[in-house]
């Protein structure tokens, strides 16, 4: 049998590259110790997805880091286990631990499992028993209670009936919150009623997440509340008395602000009309479409999006705020005493309107002879601007269409529909706290083609190319059989 022999030489290289191999294992032990512990302490995390999913916004960073001066708690109604391992849980607890690391130490979090310690329920059942897994924020002020499927942005579809998760809008429902429990006294919203309105739960939740408080008033039995600083009138079927006119012309002298929305069925209503013909806009009988800048068929508008304060960076090109079958609105005036008449959004050249009112109805919704000429306006924002004592007092109406608020409208990702009611609940009321944030998508958006690019790809994918891959195989199938 043959014999080995380590010599001294082996022997000493050997025991270096198992020191060497003890040492780099010792290191890169510490290494992790110390970056897990940066990890927590000082949010030192690198977020490696393509749209980066887990950052957070420069806005909610100045929220957090200049804005925040009491202290935040968060209570996770589960085991911190549950947030790590489960992958429906685990992007939550990224971006929570990164409000934890931006506020200075002014936001903690704590899990306590409801099934170990039940009695952490009994501290937040004045808004409702809270759930399983639920997160509870809270100040010394109010606690709100956030579902983890309030923090993903689902779509739904119609025609199934089928909700599928899009991507993750946890930094917009949880900046949310952190105001909610932070400012001092909370906006409230009013839905008009007693006039057939339609109830528009999307346009609803909009406010809700803009921190207001939502409920409903009878202006033919209620006074409107001095607290109250946003109205909303949509789709009203019957019209108003003189007294609830009255009633709203007290409110805007107060500098109250309104969402005034109407849609086809709107009848003709002389006595609000005169009302808002004060405030310089007429909603024509008139359907607009638009060949140019619309989705699908020419009812479907995207107009184009003014300059103004209140749409300044709304969206990126490529993003359209989305106006199905909409009324022309007519501005009367562009400025009038303390009034001024701003136009919002507005079709193209190539749109067009059709009248319509009880004795003629409309056909068609397609370009026929005898139909007005666009461009037409189909949102516009009036502001009133009192000086009082060298101050400056506002008071500002939207009208705009219905069906740019419904559900199916402001929950489409591609479009900007919700971010353009945001952003002007947010102008018309300066006071109101609320963040807007974009929700970080999982896919790339949904491509929008207008009209008009339609066509263009319409004629170079089904005609133009197709003639052109025959002509160059018809070419070199003549050239081959002449060889």
């Amino acid at each position: 049998m043959r014999k080995f022999k380590l010599s001294g030489k082996k022997l000493k290289y050997g025991s270096l590259t198992i020191v060497y191999t003890a040492i780099f294992i010792v290191a890169v032990v510490i290494l992790n110790a110390f970056l897990s512990y940066a990890t927590d302490r000082f949010g030192m995390r690198f977020d490696l997805t393509d749209n980066r999913m887990y950052e957070i916004s420069d806005e909610t960073k100045r929220m957090l880091q200049e804005d925040l001066k009491e202290d935040i708690r968060i209570t996770v109604l589960s085991s911190e286990s549950v947030y790590i391992d489960n992958a429906s849980f685990s992007p939550i607890r990224e971006v929570l631990l990164k409000y934890i690391a931006l506020s200075n130490g002014k936001i903690s979090i704590r899990y306590i499992d409801p099934y170990v310690n039940p009695e952490i329920i009994d501290q937040y059942k004045d808004l409702g028993t809270p759930n399983y897994r639920d997160i509870v924020i809270e100040s010394d002020k109010r606690y709100k209670v956030l579902n983890p499927a309030e923090l993903y942005a689902i779509r739904t579809d119609y025609e199934t009936q089928e909700q599928y998760i899009t991507g993750l809008q946890a930094e917009q429902k949880v900046s949310s919150a952190i105001l909610y429990c932070t400012i001092e006294e909370l906006p409230v919203a009013l839905r008009v009623q007693g006039h057939g309105e339609t109830n528009l739960p999307g346009l609803n939740s909009v406010l809700i997440s803009g921190n207001y408080k939502v409920d409903t008033i009878n202006l033919s039995i209620d006074d409107i509340p001095d607290d109250c600083s946003m109205l909303i009138i949509s789709s009203p079927r019957t019209d108003f008395t003189a007294l609830e006119i009255e009633k709203l012309d007290a409110y805007f002298e107060r500098n109250g602000n309104a969402i005034i929305l109407y849609d086809l069925n709107v009848p003709e209503l002389p006595v609000f009309e005169r009302f808002m013909a004060d405030w310089g806009v007429k909603y024509e009988q008139v359907l607009v479409g638009d060949e140019r800048r619309s989705i699908s068929v020419p009812t479907t508008l995207a107009p184009t999006i003014l300059s103004h304060a209140m749409t300044e960076n709304l969206g990126k090109s490529g993003e359209y705020v989305v106006a199905p079958i909409s009324r022309q609105i007519t501005p009367l005036y562009q400025t009038k005493g303390w009034r001024t008449v701003n136009p919002i959004l507005v079709t193209s050249s190539a749109s067009y309107g059709k009248i319509f009112n009880s004795e003629k109805a409309i056909t068609s919704t397609t370009r026929e002879e005898g139909d007005l000429e666009g461009p037409f306006y189909v949102s516009v924002l009036t502001e009133q601007n009192r000086i009082d004592n060298l101050e400056s007092n506002y008071s500002r109406i939207l009208f705009a269409q219905t069906n740019m608020a419904s559900d199916e409208m402001l929950e489409v990702d591609a479009f900007l529909n919700q971010r353009f009611f945001v952003r002007a609940v947010n102008y018309m009321n300066e006071s109101a706290d609320a963040i807007v944030v974009e929700p970080k998508y999982y896919t790339s958006s949904q491509l929008n083609i207008l009209g008009e690019q339609a066509t263009v790809v319409f004629w170079l994918l089904v005609i133009i190319i197709p003639l052109g891959t025959l002509a160059c195989g018809l070419y070199v199938w003549r050239k081959r059989r002449n060889m």
